[in-house]
């Protein structure tokens, strides 16, 4: 007499009901609730990295290149703690923890801030190049040595300043989903 011996199937997961959990989300399914919560972590893991990247890099004829990271000012750093209170956010979330009502809004609002700093800095470096330029090549140059030196200076926005505007836009998306998210759970 020979036996089944074939295990038996995991019990199922309980379907969503759409009800408010105790820390006012919704049940989702297993793949809906974890998918953002990475995404914002991923976001501040990148925005803490971005930070300490380089954010401008300058060659010209005579000087060389230079390169100027985040932290070498204290724009850095302050992108550094944003994208450090993103990846807490998001870390403990993906643990499960109980969060304090006010945690999504500033993760969200520490996105939209590394967003601002992106934007403003990819905005000031573009306005500081074509500044630079028109000083270089002003009219009290009589041989031409500063037109020729503006044409052979290049600026241009490091790496690290364009991960750091792109985990502004990503996370400050996927927080905005996150609150959306538990505003309906809980209007539900």
């Amino acid at each position: 007499m020979a036996q089944d011996i074939t295990p038996s199937p995991p019990p199922a997961e309980p379907p969503s009901t759409g009800q408010p959990t105790e820390d006012g989300l919704a049940a989702m399914p297993a793949a809906g609730r974890p998918v953002r919560e990475g995404i914002v972590l991923a976001a501040g893991i990148a925005a803490i990295i971005g930070s300490f990247m380089t954010w401008a890099k300058v060659s010209a004829p005579i000087l060389g290149t230079m390169t100027v990271s985040g932290v070498d000012g204290s724009d850095g750093w302050i992108t550094a703690a944003a994208g450090l209170v993103m990846a807490a956010y998001g870390g403990m979330r993906l643990r499960g923890q109980h969060m304090p009502v006010a945690a999504p809004i500033l993760a969200g609002l520490a996105a939209l801030g590394l967003l601002g700093v992106g934007v403003w800095k990819i905005v000031d470096l573009q306005s500081t190049e074509a500044d630079m330029r028109a000083r270089m090549s002003s009219e009290d140059d009589p041989l031409g040595l500063g037109k020729a030196m503006s044409a052979a200076t290049q600026v241009s926005v490091g790496s690290g300043l364009w991960l750091l505007t792109f985990a502004g836009v990503v996370g400050a998306a996927a927080m905005a989903l996150i609150m959306i998210g538990r505003y309906r759970a809980v209007s539900e």
